[in-house]
């Protein structure tokens, strides 16, 4: 998938068989946060319920034996007012008024605290937008040393998608849905949908516990305010920031103490230049000032024959891989170069284009 393309295929970058237990621990770790936060939204109406049990079974026993009334242990009695409260009533009507009254308040307090249940707890788990708001708040906060992306255009997206491939936990915001947001969220990312520049946004994405914050929005000045919050919020926080205008970039990051600012537009000029010269061109990167080069290519005539530590030893490349009629491998120095060979070198431009 190029920059320009959307996300049509499937994220890639799905966690290594290692990773298989620190996601099953990770699942039971969102399941005890479910349950917990079921417990907090419910735990007021239960702790009403086991009040008004008591007190009601308190009030029908003290009319009952004043009355003269036979009376069952406290258990039953609570037992009583507990099938009271769900409209599934065990004994018969008492004959005392008092009593009475309570048998009869009772069913329409349970239909109330099952209203409130239903209203605290069942939209949340009903409605699909505050089921999905609940689930990605409940997977960042198992997140620690996790990545920050805000922004998942193109460029975002596609950096989540190395992330991931890295082995890196990732969580996500992004002004307002999108067909990556989609991509991501079907693939377990949790994307926050919201201004980022929002204090309180940024927080419930757990920038405080975050290792690195990267601002790929499409705004410099919206980058540029995102990172100062990070940096506020976590001192400690690593801040990628991406910015259209390059003499900014050049400036920002030594200025204001941020770990790396960049230019797409920079990034990108350079390997497109030389992909016009070269083919299989993977990267492309400046070093003092001399062009580099990530490139894929068959082994040329005039290498064939010498041992990597040879060619390495009279050329400025290094060679990174080999592949000989199978998979790439580490290049050792003493593998000799046969035709048919494919390598992937580092190597200075300019040397290289005169190679090939």
């Amino acid at each position: 998938m190029t920059a320009e393309e959307g996300p049509s295929a499937p994220l890639r970058g799905a966690p290594p068989r290692a990773r298989r237990a620190g996601r099953l621990r990770r699942a039971a770790l969102v399941r005890a946060r479910v349950a917990l936060y079921l417990g907090r939204r419910l735990g007021p109406a239960v702790v009403a319920m086991a009040a008004y049990t008591a007190l009601a079974a308190a009030l029908v026993r003290w009319d009952g034996a004043r009355h003269g009334a036979a009376l069952p242990d406290w258990g039953a009695t609570m037992y009583a007012i507990y099938t009271q409260l769900f409209f599934e009533p065990t004994d018969p009507l008492p004959s005392t008024a008092l009593a009475r009254a309570v048998f009869w308040v009772t069913p329409a307090l349970g239909a109330l605290l099952v209203a409130e249940g239903i209203v605290k707890v069942g939209s949340e788990v009903l409605e699909e937008d505050r089921r999905r708001a609940l689930w990605v708040r409940i997977m960042t906060e198992t997140f620690k040393d996790h990545v920050v992306v805000c922004g998942l255009g193109h460029v975002g997206f596609r950096v989540v998608e190395e992330l991931r491939a890295l082995g890196h936990d990732v969580v996500g915001i992004e002004r307002e849905g999108s067909e990556f947001v989609a991509v991501l969220r079907d693939a377990g990312v949790p994307v926050h949908v919201g201004d980022a520049r929002r204090d309180d946004l940024l927080l419930h994405t757990g920038i405080a516990r975050a290792k690195a914050v990267v601002c790929a929005t499409n705004d410099d000045l919206a980058n540029l305010e995102i990172a100062l919050d990070a940096k506020r919020m976590n001192p400690a926080i690593r801040v990628v920031m991406r910015m259209f205008d390059q003499r900014l970039a050049a400036k920002v990051g030594g200025a204001l103490e941020l770990d790396q600012s960049f230019s797409t537009s920079a990034l990108s000029a350079l390997v497109i230049a030389l992909s016009a010269r070269l083919e299989g061109v993977k990267s492309a990167y400046r070093l003092g000032d001399g062009a580099r080069v990530v490139c894929e290519l068959d082994v040329p005539r005039a290498w064939t024959g010498k041992t990597v530590a040879a060619l390495e030893g009279t050329t400025d490349l290094r060679v990174v891989r080999l592949a000989r009629g199978g998979a790439y491998e580490a290049a050792r120095q003493d593998h000799v170069l046969r035709a048919g060979d494919r390598v992937v070198v580092d190597a200075d431009a300019d040397e290289l284009s005169r190679a090939v």
